[in-house]
């Protein structure tokens, strides 16, 4: 019996991760080519979370001395997972079936790896294949109420969740994913007190903390509709969402221009809709924050940098519409360019302070610079006329276009992932 090893497991079934981390260390000092030694310390990478860079590391070394460990296969298809790299844990997940196609987890990681790759039957087929082998694995089956949830199949999902609570009932995910599934199906109230349910169990618990928050923000009706929407695209692959947004474009200028071959003002209710379209979904993040922040109950629920993002979102939405109003009620007609220029800037400002592309950070940061630049420079050129004046002319022209292009340019490249999403390791 290995006493570092043993008593490193122990740390480690008892979330005790950095003295694990410690104890495994020590044991690798001693015996720096022990298969067991690398992958303990991946496996408890795993079960911290956080600095999956470093797991794959240390089952790379562990999988360079055991290649034929499917056990070690699965892991590393976890860590991939973890850091968004679906593809390379779908691999390796096949690896360790193709090695022992007995191991309940490891089909749990191919599941898991073709969720994120939105792949949700085959997800589905995985997760029950991996709870024929073990009908109490959680994990397992917690993603498959995932997958049904996600497939609208709630009456499915909610079976599943009860049949397990039934085994495990103070299974904090299960609670969570209960939560989830019954805001999917706008239950706000039920979501509400099953995530605090999840949460009182496991005050730790990521999943049901991102659960509660948007438990909270669904209060707000505009914000159940972005739900909604959000929720529909979601039982799609990212190809068929990109297909429904272009499909829904061309729908647009098609109805935009068969209204107003009708009359030239029946395609505006159109046109509007259209613009809340493109325009909330960017904006329902940043202003579902800024709302959790005056609720001091909810407001517990956000990370500083979705504070951040908040305050940073309502104050040039709210504070733009404001500017607005005054600029054609009040003061010079040049302000309202400016509150709309505000405005406008929130849309790439919510892609800047709670956004884990660095990349992405720098990039819409620019943007809503030049925007609110763009809004200060109109109500500069506007200065002194009247709404009979020309205020669109040869100087604020080039500047208000440049404004507009933007913004939308905001609402297409911002479903880039690499724009979105923190760079791989």
């Amino acid at each position: 019996m290995n006493t570092l090893l043993d008593q490193a497991r122990f740390y480690r079934e008892r979330n005790r991760y950095e003295e694990a981390i410690a104890t495994l260390r020590q044991h690798l000092a001693g015996d720096p080519d022990d298969f067991r030694g690398h992958f303990e310390l991946a496996l408890t990478r795993l079960d911290q979370g956080g600095n999956a860079k470093a797991g794959i590391e240390d089952i790379q070394r562990a999988l360079a001395l055991g290649p034929d460990s499917a056990l070690a296969h699965a892991v590393h298809s976890a860590l991939l997972t973890q850091l968004d790299r679906e593809a390379e844990a779908l691999k390796a997940a096949d690896q360790a079936i193709a090695l022992d196609p007995e191991i309940p987890f490891s089909w749990f990681c191919r599941g898991s790896a073709l969720l994120g790759l939105h792949k949700l039957a085959d997800a589905e087929e995985a997760a029950r294949h991996a709870l024929s082998l073990d009908p109490d694995f959680s994990s397992a089956s917690n993603l498959l109420s995932t997958v049904l949830r996600l497939q609208r199949r709630f009456d499915e999902a909610e079976v599943e969740i009860d049949r397990h609570l039934a085994r495990d009932p103070e299974n904090a995910w299960t609670f969570a994913t209960s939560g989830w599934t019954a805001l999917h199906q706008g239950q706000r109230k039920k979501a509400e007190e099953l995530f605090r349910e999840s949460l009182r169990l496991n005050p730790e618990l990521e999943h049901a903390r991102l659960g509660l928050r948007e438990a909270y923000k669904a209060r707000s009706l505009l914000y159940r509709l972005f739900l909604k929407w959000s929720f529909f695209l979601q039982s799609y692959s990212e190809k068929n969402q990109w297909l429904i947004i272009i499909g829904l474009y061309i729908a647009y200028r098609f109805g935009r221009a068969a209204l107003a071959a009708i009359h030239p003002l029946a395609a505006v209710p159109l046109i509007v809709a259209y613009i809340l379209f493109c325009f909330g979904a960017w904006l329902a993040n940043g202003l579902g924050h800024f709302l959790l922040l005056k609720d001091p109950l909810a407001r517990l629920t956000l990370s500083p940098s979705e504070k951040r993002d908040g305050l940073f979102v309502g104050s040039l939405f709210f504070g733009g519409m404001i500017v607005l109003i005054a600029g054609v009620t009040v003061l010079p007609i040049g302000f309202a360019f400016l509150g709309g220029a505000l405005m406008g800037a929130a849309v790439p400002g919510g892609m800047v302070f709670d956004n884990p592309s660095k990349k992405g950070r720098l990039l819409f940061g620019s943007f809503t610079f030049v925007v609110i630049a763009c809004g200060a420079l109109l109500c500069h050129y506007m200065w002194g006329k009247t709404v009979n004046d020309d205020l669109i002319d040869g100087n604020a022209s080039p500047v208000f276009t440049l404004a507009l292009i933007l913004i939308m340019a905001t609402t297409w490249i911002g479903g880039i992932r690499s724009l979105r999403q923190a760079r791989p390791e």
